[in-house]
C-alpha cells in the first residue's frame, strides 16, 4: 500500500467519520443504534465494488461504445463517458442498496432524518472503497490528484443524503396515507445521478483539456467542478444540520 493510499484512507475516514458521527449524535429524541449506523456504511463498501465492475463492463469492455463516444464532440463525450463509468452505476447501485437496506430495517427507521443518515453511510463506505482504488503511486502529480479529491471528499455523503432524503420523503407521504410520490423516487435517483455525471465530466474525465482549440473551455469547466462542487457540499451539510429537527419530526412510525 502506497503513502498516497494511506493518506488518502486516513483523511477520508476522519473527515467523513466525524461528520457522520455529529450528524447520528444530533438526531432526536435520541440517536440510532450502533448496528443500524454501522452495517449501511459496510454495505457502501460494497456497492463500490459492485457498480465499478458494472461501469468497466458498460463502458470500457465495449470497444463499439468507446469508439461512438470518441468520435462526439468533446464535451458530449466527456458527459456519456461519466455517466456511463460512473454517474448512472454508482447511483442507481446506491439507490438500490438504500432501498434493500430500509427494506430489511423497515422497523427501526422511525423518520425521514434516519433515512438521510442511511444514505451519509452508505456513501461514506462508498467514499473508503473510491478513495483505495483511485489511489496512486507516491509521485508528485499523484498526490495533488490525491489532494485535490479530498476538497470534495465527503461528496458520496452529500449525494446519498440527498438521495435518502427524497426515498424518506416517499415513505412518509405513504404513512400519511397520501401514496407514494413518484417524483420523490425520481428526484432521489436522477438528482445525484445528473451532479454526479456532470461532476467527472468537467474535471476527471474531461476530454476538452486535451485539445488546445478547447483548452480554455476545458478549464474553465474544470473549475467550475473543482470549486463548485465543493461549496455545494458544504451548503448541502449545513442545510441538514439546520433542519435535522424537521427531518426527525418527520415520524414513520403508524400512529
Amino acid at each position: 500500500m502506497t503513502l498516497s493510499t494511506v493518506l488518502s484512507l486516513i483523511i477520508t475516514v476522519f473527515v467523513c467519520g466525524i461528520l457522520y458521527y455529529r450528524m447520528v449524535k444530533r438526531e432526536s429524541p435520541e440517536p440510532i443504534g450502533w448496528i443500524q449506523a454501522l452495517v449501511p456504511i459496510a454495505l457502501g463498501m460494497a456497492t463500490m465494488e459492485i457498480s465499478g465492475f458494472i461501469g468497466v463492463k458498460l463502458f470500457y469492455a465495449n470497444t463499439s461504445l468507446r469508439t461512438a463516444v470518441d468520435q462526439m464532440p468533446a464535451l458530449m463525450g466527456s458527459i456519456v463517458s461519466a455517466f456511463m463509468v460512473a454517474g448512472m452505476p454508482e447511483e442507481v447501485i446506491k439507490f438500490i442498496a438504500i432501498i434493500i437496506f430500509a427494506g430489511i430495517f423497515k422497523p427501526r427507521i422511525k423518520n425521514v432524518y434516519e433515512y438521510i443518515l442511511l444514505g451519509a453511510a452508505i456513501g461514506f463506505g462508498f467514499t473508503i472503497m473510491e478513495e483505495m482504488a483511485y489511489s496512486g503511486d507516491d509521485t508528485g502529480m499523484e498526490m495533488v490528484y490525491m489532494l485535490l479529491r479530498k476538497i470534495s471528499v465527503p461528496a458520496h455523503m452529500a449525494l446519498n443524503m440527498l438521495m435518502g432524503e427524497f426515498i424518506g420523503i416517499a415513505k412518509y407521504r405513504k404513512t400519511l396515507n397520501k401514496g407514494y410520490s413518484v417524483s420523490c423516487y425520481f428526484i432521489a435517483l436522477f438528482v445525484p445521478m445528473l451532479i454526479h455525471t456532470l461532476y467527472d465530466a468537467f474535471t476527471a474525465l474531461n476530454r476538452l483539456v486535451v485539445n488546445p482549440d478547447s483548452f480554455v473551455s476545458g478549464i474553465i469547466l474544470a473549475l467550475i467542478g473543482f470549486i463548485g462542487f465543493p461549496v455545494w457540499i458544504i451548503y448541502m451539510l449545513i442545510r441538514y444540520k439546520k433542519k435535522t429537527g424537521e427531518f426527525c419530526s418527520m415520524s414513520l412510525l403508524p400512529e
